[in-house]
């Protein structure tokens, strides 16, 4: 419920006028922006990547970091001796994750869900992805996480402190305590098992300092037996789903040039709702991790609703900054979505979407409403039994292609021989094009500059 987020969090302009007067977070960040893009995790090089980097080499750069990263997909399914790689994306969308749980379970009790090769997940979804990466044992912890826990249990409310300098106006000690009680070191070893047999699990944060999303391999962080493993783990899921303002951002220690330093991260869907890769880069470009160049799927599931909703905004303050910043969600989520579209095209990947139906109406008021969340986690149980995915971003007219020779794989209950029908050519969508273009634009890769990672 974006509506309910953002009229708590919009709340806190007012509080600039008492900016001072109340205890604020501690800071020892980093000023200089160069130092910034070496900082690094005390103990635990080479766990997370700057989402919007555009490395020259990236499969290099990847390698480079990330020296205990196993063979990929050694487990996968093969076609043809290419490995199947199915990655789900889990969106965004505060309260609305029942949906993506529901699906989920939907998808299993239908028989045919698929043990993913790659999963990630942004906000609500980053809380998913870690269950949904363990597969349908997990189902009913999801189910619990999303329905049974009233208002009060995940977050308490702190107007006064907020409205006096303070950096929220919730406190997310219940929700933390509610991470840590599920994530303890028994299932940061499941993830790392998981992660040995060449699966990836990856979270998003937003750095608030830098301006800049970062992924972090959640199975890298899981290898490590320390301690501050197990709380980073927790600290990364709870910052990806820190809703600015209305929830405190999350401290996380780093080094760089051989002294301590923190980072402020925040909601991950503050720069970016979805993603299916760690860097920009063309998918192809991947290929070189696999024995053989893989047969991809995306799976992505938009914790929301993707089309437009009719609603007569009352004439306030916060009503209109609140329906115009959700409406501006709405649209940059569109563009992420026509990426991610172009991505797998120009890959010959398979593109599949889901999102809660226009037609489901329940509506709530509250950030956490169990009736809410239970409604729409039985909206999302029936969409996975359905399991009717969109071949397009919603409102996207398929994109011609090239014809060319391939080997894909069919999909349940679909004929791989089956003729594709007649497509359009898409509408003008001017800041999605401009948003694929460094993707699309391959033959140009070796000369984009390389910023090094976080």
């Amino acid at each position: 419920m974006y509506g309910a987020r953002l009229c708590v969090g919009l709340m806190v302009a007012s509080a600039f006028c008492f900016a001072g007067c109340a205890a604020t977070i501690p800071r020892n960040g980093i000023s200089d922006a160069k130092l910034a893009t070496e900082a690094e995790i005390p103990g635990m090089p080479g766990v997370r990547f700057w989402a919007d980097d555009v490395p020259k080499y990236p499969i290099a750069e990847i390698k480079r970091r990330t020296a205990h990263m196993p063979p990929l997909a050694r487990d996968a399914k093969r076609i043809d001796g290419r490995p199947l790689i199915e990655t789900l994306a889990l969106s965004g969308g505060g309260s609305d994750g029942a949906f993506g749980a529901g699906v989920l379970a939907g998808w299993t009790k239908r028989g045919d869900r698929p043990e993913f090769q790659i999963v990630t997940g942004v906000s609500a979804g980053a809380i998913i992805a870690p269950f949904a990466f363990l597969g349908p044992s997990e189902d009913e912890k999801l189910h619990v996480i999303w329905t049974q826990y009233k208002q009060n249990q995940v977050i308490t409310t702190q107007l006064l402190p907020a409205l006096f300098g303070g950096p929220a106006l919730a406190d997310t000690t219940p929700l933390a305590d509610l991470i840590a009680h599920y994530v303890d070191r028994d299932f940061l070893d499941r993830i790392a098992a998981q992660y040995r047999r060449g699966r990836i699990l990856m979270v998003l944060t937003t750095n608030l300092d830098a301006q800049r999303p970062v992924v972090w391999n959640m199975g890298e962080i899981a290898l490590n037996k320390s301690p501050r493993a197990t709380e980073l783990f927790r600290k990364v899921i709870l910052a990806s789903a820190a809703i600015p303002a209305a929830f405190p951002p999350v401290k996380i220690e780093v080094e760089a040039g051989g002294n301590f330093y923190d980072e402020l991260h925040v909601d991950g869907g503050t720069t970016r709702e979805v993603f299916v890769l760690p860097a920009e880069a063309p998918l192809k470009a991947f290929d070189a991790l696999y024995p053989k160049p893989p047969i991809r799927r995306f799976y992505i599931i938009k914790n929301g609703k993707a089309s437009p909703e009719q609603e007569v905004v009352k004439p306030t303050t916060l009503q209109i900054a609140s329906r115009a910043i959700s409406t501006l969600i709405k649209s940059q989520n569109q563009g992420e979505l026509y990426h991610i579209y172009r991505i797998a095209l120009d890959a010959d990947a398979d593109f599949n979407f889901m999102s809660v139906p226009a037609s489901f109406d329940f509506t709530t008021n509250q950030i956490y409403d169990p009736k809410y969340q239970a409604a729409l986690y039985a909206e999302g149980v029936r969409e996975g039994r359905r399991n009717i995915w969109l071949k397009t971003p919603p409102g996207q007219a398929p994109i011609t292609m090239p014809s060319k020779t391939k080997t894909s794989a069919p999909r349940p209950g679909q004929s791989s021989g089956a003729p594709k029908p007649p497509i359009k050519a898409p509408a003008n969508r001017p800041s999605a094009a401009v948003t694929s273009k460094k993707v699309a634009a391959s033959n140009k890769w070796d000369g984009i500059v390389h910023t090094p990672s976080p």
